[in-house]
């Protein structure tokens, strides 16, 4: 991979692996296409690394969306630490197919040790990669195979966040608040 490569991998793989509503597998395929057994860990390695950090930019941003609920509560809640079970769900959120929409539902109720949580969650990510991409390569599909995925992905991606302004757009016309003359 050439340092422009790198470096576009892992913008990308730390904003899928945010609430960005694109998934970071097809990104991982498309960049393993023709790639040799070492590269090929070397991707994942880096890919998990990029989990790690969006499970951090999730637990800060998170963080001060449960902050400021918190704030506007009736009556003031201590911070509640993240458990053992927080820590168990972002690892088999991370290694399983299961979304892990449930673990930040789970940073808007509890706060985890940010590093503890990256690194989970990059520990969890690392396998499912390798079986990701070696999987793939199994399908011996063409190496262009895995850019027209992620783009289709990225595509669906902006439509639906296209889809839900206008939904908001909508929710929020004076026509629809009962304004009356509008």
């Amino acid at each position: 991979m050439t340092w422009p490569e790198v470096a576009s991998f892992i913008a990308l793989g730390v904003v899928s692996n945010t609430v960005f509503p694109m998934p970071f597998e097809p990104i991982l395929v498309a960049f393993s296409g023709e790639r040799s057994d070492a590269n090929l860990a070397l991707i994942c390695l880096i890919g998990s690394v990029c989990a790690g950090a969006g499970a951090l930019v999730d637990a800060g941003c998170f963080g001060l969306v449960r902050r400021r609920v918190q704030r506007i509560g009736a009556a003031p809640a201590g911070e509640r630490h993240a458990g053992p079970h927080f820590y168990l769900l972002a690892a088999a959120a991370g290694l399983l197919p299961i979304p892990f929409t449930l673990v930040r539902a789970g940073l808007l109720h509890a706060r985890p040790r940010p590093f503890l949580f990256a690194g989970i969650v990059a520990a969890a990510r690392y396998p499912r990669y390798l079986v990701t991409v070696y999987a793939w390569s199994a399908l011996a599909l063409p190496a262009w195979a895995g850019w027209v995925l992620a783009g289709l992905s990225l595509l669906a991606a902006l439509e639906w966040r296209q889809a839900m302004q206008r939904k908001r757009a909508l929710s929020t016309s004076p026509a629809r608040a009962g304004i009356p003359g509008q």
